[in-house]
């Protein structure tokens, strides 16, 4: 008997595990009273970015003069240039009209809105807590020359880096163009989403060293914008060339391109989104006076 019991005592132990525990931890599960640790400990409480902390890297800082000029100046302009006591909430249109300026369009059918099937925003009315400013600008680029040389799309890139300190994302192609010769999945050019200090340094850039020197900027249109509060206007290669980054190093860059820039601001309309960017430095101008000039 004592044999056959220990023959079998010795089967089950590989089952069952030497020294195997199936028991779960359960130390994750109590409470640390941080109040009560010792003096010693409580330095790793601090947080990260508190220069006392042990964790804490120290990073390069730089003041933004765009921020503090919209906080100490601009925000309190537009405040008072935007408010009205009597204004009422307007809630956004589904339909649109064609306009009053001729017969035909007053009993024309009314048509979508700009943008989509999606009814409009609503407009509210302008306080203290919804002063309108710039989030992020978008620049884009398209190459047309780099749907035959594939190698000038990494330049068209290169040249959006450099000028934005921004890394762009690459865009391809959504449609088949013959005539364009381009194809559904192809590269066709890159995209950078600025905020923060890039933004702001975009922004200086533009209004002090590259439109003051366009002979041909008259400034940007009064039609331009998407009845949401963004304004975009382009660039041509030319202008391109005389940002400061690229200015003297155009050897570098087998192809110079033009850009779109498009302002996202948290403005619901257009004139509101033109007021800011006024007060920012931009110009703008009224195309149809200029054309009967």
């Amino acid at each position: 008997m004592s044999k056959a019991f220990i023959r079998q005592f010795s089967r089950s132990a590989p089952v069952s595990g030497k020294g195997y525990s199936t028991v779960h931890p359960v130390h994750h599960l109590v409470k640390v009273e941080k109040s009560k640790l010792k003096p010693g400990y409580k330095d790793l409480l601090i947080p990260k970015d508190d220069i006392r902390s042990v964790k804490y890297k120290p990073t390069e800082y730089s003041q933004d003069r765009l921020v503090d000029y919209y906080n100490n100046t601009l925000k309190s302009d537009l405040l008072l240039q935007l408010y009205d006591h009597e204004a009422k909430v307007i809630k956004g249109a589904t339909k649109k009209s064609w306009g009053t300026d001729s017969p035909y369009k007053l009993f024309r059918p009314l048509r979508k809105i700009k943008g989509g099937n999606r009814s409009a925003k609503d407009i509210l009315p302008i306080s203290h807590e919804n002063i309108p400013e710039v989030t992020e600008i978008v620049v884009m680029a398209f190459n047309k020359k780099a749907l035959e040389l594939p190698h000038l799309n990494i330049s068209t890139r290169l040249q959006l880096s450099q000028i934005t300190n921004v890394k762009p994302k690459q865009i391809r192609a959504k449609a088949n163009i013959l005539p364009w010769k381009i194809r559904h999945g192809k590269e066709c050019g890159g995209k950078s989403v600025l905020t923060g200090l890039d933004l702001s340094q975009f922004i200086s850039t533009l209004t002090e060293l590259v439109l003051p020197r366009i002979r041909a900027f008259k400034g940007i249109k009064n039609t331009s914008g998407d009845c949401h509060g963004n304004i975009s206007f382009g660039l041509t290669a030319e202008d391109v060339s005389l940002f400061p980054e690229i200015e003297h190093y155009q050897e570098l860059f087998p192809s110079l391109c033009g850009f779109d820039v498009t302002f996202k601001t948290t403005a619901r309309t257009d004139e509101q989104a033109r007021i800011l960017l006024s007060g920012l430095g931009f110009p703008f101008y009224n195309p149809s006076k200029n054309s009967q000039e």
